[in-house]
Parts: structure tokens; C-alpha cells; sequence
């Protein structure tokens, strides 16, 4: 099992950028993810992502970096180019919750609800 950690820093306060990490999760889920139980199941089966973490370190009042470091292992034989494909998938999707932390603190002025 090899870990894949990706990090990435984002212009927002560093407890905004934690509170929005559930719903950044949440909205991505519910966007292309499983809708029903059988494609969770689907989902879950082809998956190789056993566990992970996120971690938000405080650079000042107004920035972050985020860390997501997933234990992966491949179930279909991928090897490295498997674990490639999962690399660049979350870095895809840290660019993607930079550009909804940056929107939603715009919006907002980076309020965080108590």
C-alpha cells in the first residue's frame, strides 16, 4: 500500500478553508458521484482508496494549504500508472475546491458561520 499526498494553497483563511472542505466533498458527491446504493456499491468496488486524511495549515490570516494524502492500493492490476491516474485526479479536484474556496470567500467575505 502506498500513500499519494497532494497539497495545494488557497487564498482563504485557514478555519473558512476547513468548514468548507465537507461541503466542497459533499457538492462533489452529489454531483457525479453514487445516487442510489448499487452505485455506491460500484462506486466503493472500483475504488482503491482505503483511507485518508486532510490536513489545513494556517499560513497567516488569509491563506492555507490543504493536504489530502490517500492509502491507495490497486485492485485491478494498474500498478504505477493506476496510482498515476488517482495523482492527477485529486490534484484535479484540489484545483477545483481552490477555485470554490476562493468563489465562496468572495461571496461571503470569507465569514465563517459559528
Amino acid at each position: 500500500m502506498q500513500t499519494i499526498s497532494e497539497s495545494i494553497r488557497a487564498d482563504v483563511p485557514p478555519r473558512f478553508a476547513d468548514r468548507l472542505w465537507s461541503e466542497f466533498v459533499y457538492r462533489s458527491l452529489a454531483r457525479g458521484r453514487p445516487r442510489s446504493v448499487d452505485d455506491a456499491r460500484w462506486w466503493v468496488d472500483e475504488g482503491a482508496v482505503d483511507s485518508g486524511r486532510v490536513e489545513f495549515a494556517g499560513e497567516g490570516e488569509r491563506s492555507v494549504t490543504v493536504t489530502v494524502a490517500l492509502q491507495y492500493e490497486s485492485r485491478a492490476g494498474g500498478g504505477e500508472a493506476e496510482a498515476t491516474q488517482v495523482r492527477d485526479h485529486l490534484r484535479r479536484d484540489l484545483e477545483s475546491y481552490r477555485a470554490f474556496a476562493a468563489r465562496r470567500c468572495e461571496e461571503t467575505g470569507c465569514l465563517v458561520a459559528a
